[in-house]
């Protein structure tokens, strides 16, 4: 499983920016409340108290709650997102498994586990994913880079053997990606104790789902 979480990268990354600790202070709180909240909900008065700042501070700092978003996004998709994605195909080794099978289990269980995990920051960064192509377009580069870098090797070699059908590698990550987000998008989506979700039973599914799919 991942080593890191979502909040704690950010947190790395801020602290290695070059923003004031109050302003530190003020995307760290806004990064929670917005999960909790939802951004439209949260008051520059929430964030000042949640940053324990002066609530005239927020705004010296950041002009609008718009520009606290950018803020934050954009250390997540320069920074996070990326080391997020290293760090899980980092774990993924071409002879590590020996049947596709173990491979598919241990790729959707982590990444359901991350998704479940990190549920109430990535709320955040979906909700504006769906209204911001840009910030859209830029994650699924960067994880398609890594899926391509870390991953498929692993992959390569069940086609190889003529265990798994041959398709295109952007195909495969489609697939995977898409079939896995459908089951940890309504989760994740959700506030906290809103919905239950059999662990075990979905990556049973999925791992059916795309083992089906993937037999030759």
């Amino acid at each position: 499983m991942s080593v890191n979480t979502i909040s704690t990268l950010f947190t790395a990354t801020l602290q290695n920016s070059e923003l004031s600790e109050k302003q530190q202070a003020v995307l760290t709180a806004c990064l929670e409340l917005f999960s909790e909240k939802g951004f439209e909900n949260t008051s520059t008065a929430d964030i000042a108290k949640r940053a324990r700042v002066a609530e005239g501070t927020v705004y010296k700092h950041f002009r609008t709650k718009e520009e606290i978003l950018t803020a934050i996004l954009k250390p997540m998709t320069d920074t996070v997102v990326p080391e997020v994605a290293a760090e899980f195909v980092d774990q993924i080794k071409p002879d590590q498994f020996d049947h596709l099978e173990a491979l598919l289990r241990f790729v959707v269980a982590d990444r359901l586990q991350f998704a479940l995990d990190n549920r109430a920051i990535i709320r955040v960064f979906a909700q504006q994913a769906f209204v911001r192509q840009d910030l859209l377009q830029n994650v699924l580069t960067t994880l398609h880079s890594q899926f391509s870098h870390g991953f498929l090797p692993a992959l390569h070699q069940f086609q190889a053997r003529g265990e798994m059908v041959n398709w295109e590698d952007t195909r495969i990550f489609r697939l995977i990606g898409s079939t896995v987000l459908g089951y940890a998008l309504p989760v994740v989506m959700m506030p906290a104790g809103a919905a239950t979700f059999d662990f075990e039973k979905s990556t049973d599914e999925i791992v059916e789902t795309l083992l089906k799919a993937f037999s030759a």
